[in-house]
């Protein structure tokens, strides 16, 4: 197996590695290992959930795009509008897809006539991008490469691959001269001026993955696949030197199972059809394999710092990695996950539930884990990246898991948030992070950016000085100067001065976190100089309400946890803040800000706070 990315080869050598017709990487339709794919007992409710929906939706056309959904995000800056039914439509065909492959043969008329329809009315789409990654003020451009576009030429290419006896030859050769034009030809003559293709982000593996996947698929003039491969060494290099070198993704999970997901796929394909790999031999993928486990949670949360996603990772894809990389790290975290999907109803609403998803959860599917209760995870410090777990079971028997952070702020999906930290007792998050938010076109202006809640330090566990946040900046950075790891007590000690700007006059802020893991105790510190006299914040966020209470004591009541705070010294709290905004998908939400402020303003104060349970 060669590495792609570190063999120097040329087109020409790439040619004569690609198999004249090239191995497909999916079977045909009647290939009986769809059956055993689909039906397997430990995923039978999953395959019968989407069998029975796809039942339903057999004469179901797909919703309507209209010429002013496709204004809408160049109109008034929403995304919503247009993305909602442009996903369900991509579901849809997905679910009818995997109909044809699992469901009964006496339905097959039905199924089949349905999944044709259907990929007809994607066929017919005059653009695949999304509008809020168009230019122009139609919203429409088929010879744009965005995310989703690269989403849909894989998969028109996959059922190009699979459905390729029932596709009537005059829409499979339709299909195939698009994606020849829009995409592989596209890419090879106009790849520089694609912003993905330089940058490290997500965008660069998903897009490179939709475009190199699809010709891998279905593309026959091998010339034009070996240059196409040629041409994405060099850029597919740039994703894996987006990561720290401990591995660690600064989009966060959400983004690493994404980005490095589809990444992680298209090695799959690769190796499944050449001799190449994006694997082979590179110890900094393993590293970067290891980060999925390293910031998974219990109760199937993230740790989701900036606009990251606190959900469970894809267990398909913790599976893959830990077999294919032999990360045995990868295999616990994926069987773990696994077992608490399958006792949650199964979700057809995802924003990417389409085929390709199924085929890779019914690809790879963990064992069950271990018979009693999971093994405690061990404390975890990536460096590089500037992300501290610490994890403990207090004499209680209650876990703790708690994650901090330094960094900078000009990360990818930054947040103002350096020295932000969270809190998760038995699963439940009690100290809370945002994470992303709705997105909408001013959250991706710079100059607007840093007016949403999320993406301010007022919506972090952070002070505020004389009401000066955090500034975004490529020099504000933060500086670890303890993490300590596997003991008990640890103890995560950052300087957050240098996240402030100069009118804050931040001379100095040293938080400590201090966890007694058996006591089940932690103890958070905040030292401040300011070089004058400043009103200082110190400031607590949950999506939970919490309770001032005499004393210098605040409580907050989740799941039948209470968690308390008790202030030691001169600071008191002095009120809570609710604030509202819409999550990821445009639902209202909100955080409760509980604010402790020192009894008058001076140039240097000190917050200390002991943060325990209450006995149930």
């Amino acid at each position: 197996m060669i590495n792609l990315l570190e063999s120097g080869l040329t087109r020409p050598a790439i040619r004569d590695g690609l198999t004249d017709p090239n191995r497909p990487h999916l079977p045909p339709m009647d290939d009986p290992d769809w059956t055993r794919r689909f039906h397997q007992p430990r995923l039978q409710q999953v395959c019968d959930a989407i069998l029975a929906r796809a039942r339903n939706e057999i004469h179901e056309p797909l919703p309507i795009l209209s010429e002013e959904m496709y204004r809408e995000f160049h109109d008034h800056g929403t995304r919503q509008t247009f993305e909602k039914p442009y996903f369900e439509r991509r579901r849809l065909l997905g679910r009818a897809a995997f109909a044809v492959l699992a469901g009964s043969a006496a339905e097959q008329p039905a199924w089949r006539g349905s999944f044709l329809r259907k990929l007809e009315e994607i066929a017919a789409e005059d653009s695949w991008s999304v509008p809020a990654h168009v230019r122009n003020e139609t919203g429409k451009d088929p010879m744009c490469i965005d995310l989703f576009s690269a989403e849909t030429a894989f998969a028109v290419a996959e059922y190009l691959t699979v459905f390729a006896a029932i596709i009537p030859a005059e829409l499979q050769e339709s299909l195939r001269q698009r994606l020849r034009r829009c995409f592989f030809e596209n890419y090879l003559q106009h790849g520089d001026s694609f912003f993905w293709t330089t940058h490290t982000s997500n965008w660069n593996a998903v897009c490179h993955q939709g475009v190199l996947g699809a010709a891998l698929a279905v593309e026959t003039d091998r010339d034009l696949v070996a240059g196409i491969l040629e041409a994405a060494i060099p850029r597919l290099q740039r994703f894996l030197d987006g990561f720290t070198e401990d591995g660690g993704c600064t989009e966060g999970p959400g983004y690493w199972s994404y980005g490095f997901g589809w990444f992680t796929s298209l090695n799959e394909q690769l190796e499944r059809q050449t001799p190449f790999s994006l694997f082979e031999g590179n110890p900094k993928v393993n590293r970067i394999a290891r980060y999925g486990p390293a910031v998974s949670l219990a109760g199937g949360h993230s740790v989701n710092f900036a606009d990251g996603s606190s959900g469970a990772l894809p267990p398909w894809l913790l599976q893959y990695l830990g077999i294919r990389l032999n990360e045995p790290d990868c295999l616990s975290q994926a069987a773990e996950n696994f077992a608490r999907a399958k006792e949650n109803p199964v979700n057809l609403e995802g924003l990417r539930n389409d085929f390709f998803h199924w085929r890779r959860v019914f690809s790879f599917v963990p064992p069950e884990p271990p018979a009693g209760p999971p093994k405690l995870k061990a404390d975890q410090f990536l460096p590089d990246l500037q992300i501290w777990v610490a994890r403990g079971q207090d004499r209680a028997g209650h876990l703790w898991e708690l994650a901090a952070k330094a960094g900078f702020n000009e990360e990818h999906h930054n947040h103002n948030d350096i020295g932000s930290f969270i809190l998760n007792v038995d699963g439940t998050p009690l100290l809370t992070e945002i994470g992303a938010p709705l997105y909408v076109k001013a959250f991706f202006r710079k100059e607007t950016r840093y007016e949403f809640l999320a993406a301010r330090t007022l919506g972090h566990s952070l002070p505020v000085i004389d009401g000066i946040e955090q500034e975004n900046s490529e020099i504000r950075r933060g500086r670890i100067l303890r993490a300590e790891t596997g003991g008990d007590p640890v103890i995560f000690e950052a300087d957050l001065a240098g996240a402030y700007p100069e009118a804050a006059g931040c001379q100095k802020l040293i938080r400590r976190l201090t966890f007694n893991k058996h006591q089940g105790t932690l103890w958070l510190e905040d030292e401040v100089a300011t070089g004058r006299a400043a009103r200082v914040e110190f400031a607590l966020i949950s999506d939970a309400a919490w309770n001032i209470e005499s004393g210098g004591v605040a409580q907050l009541r989740k799941n039948g946890l209470t968690l308390r705070l008790a202030l030691d010294g001169t600071a008191r709290w002095d009120r809570v803040e609710r604030h509202e905004y819409f999550d990821h998908s445009g639902a209202p939400a909100e955080i409760h800000r509980l604010v402790a402020v020192p009894p008058e303003p001076a140039v240097s104060c000190h917050f200390r706070a002991q943060l325990s349970l209450d006995p149930a």
